[in-house]
């Protein structure tokens, strides 16, 4: 009795899926989206992991001549010389709570090559129309400091760059900015080190703003939005029986 009992209310359990394919179909397609969202987020954050790892032993290696085959997060030493006439402030940068600009310098080496320096942050004027003073008279010289590749950014609006010097940019990407110069310039970024000469606030280089621990921390919000959503599922599916 028992036995069939049980039986039958297996039956209509799976009579009451049968009859209910739409929410049947929105359940499960969401649950294994949500699933594969979760082991995606755990994926990033192992290749994260392993791109941290490498970019600790570049950072403790001595720096070298920069070269072609110097790579992202090297420390390298150039000997040029910067134009400050013709430099760039990129907005909307928050230091310690403050808001302000990174400071992007042209510099020229090896007769026809060019970077942008970063040498820093700094603070923003009173009013937006305020610019900093940041010009300074530079002969040639030897500087020091870490490549990176800056992270592709989602990008609105039709003014990414002002047109008048100190240039304001809505955007770090050295791709962008160069269309301003006459000259082509490095896909990678210089970031003085900290105590150089004619750097500004120095802001800590981490390679990523997204970290291993986050991504760990999404995937479980993942996998526990799939639970939530089954739970959900069977309750509708049982309350109906």
């Amino acid at each position: 009795m028992n036995y069939n009992t049980f039986r039958m209310k297996d039956l209509s359990t799976i009579d009451l899926i049968k009859n209910n394919k739409a929410l049947t179909a929105f359940s499960f397609l969401f649950i294994v989206v949500f699933i594969l969202l979760g082991f995606w987020q755990i994926e990033r954050a192992e290749i994260k992991a392993s791109l941290i790892q490498q970019f600790d032993l570049e950072q403790a290696k001595a720096p070298k001549p920069i070269s072609g085959s110097s790579s992202q997060w090297s420390r390298v030493y150039i000997e040029g010389y910067y134009d400050s006439s013709q430099q760039v402030l990129i907005d909307n940068q928050i230091n310690n709570g403050r808001v302000g600009y990174k400071i992007y310098t042209p510099f020229y080496y090896d007769q026809d090559q060019a970077i942008f320096v970063d040498r820093g942050w700094i603070s923003q004027g009173k009013t937006r129309n305020d610019l900093p003073n940041i010009n300074f008279d530079s002969a040639k010289l030897r500087i020091t400091g870490s490549l990176i590749k800056p992270e592709k950014e989602v990008l609105a609006g039709d003014e990414l760059l002002t047109n008048k010097w100190p240039l304001v940019s809505q955007t770090k990407s050295p791709t962008i900015i160069q269309e301003a110069y006459d000259k082509q310039f490095s896909n990678m970024v210089l970031i003085l080190e900290p105590g150089s000469l004619y750097m500004n606030e120095h802001v800590s280089l981490i390679p990523f703003v997204i970290t291993p621990t986050k991504h760990y921390g999404y995937a479980l919000q993942w996998f526990t939005m799939s639970l939530v959503l089954a739970g959900m599922f069977m309750y509708a599916i049982r309350r109906e029986s």
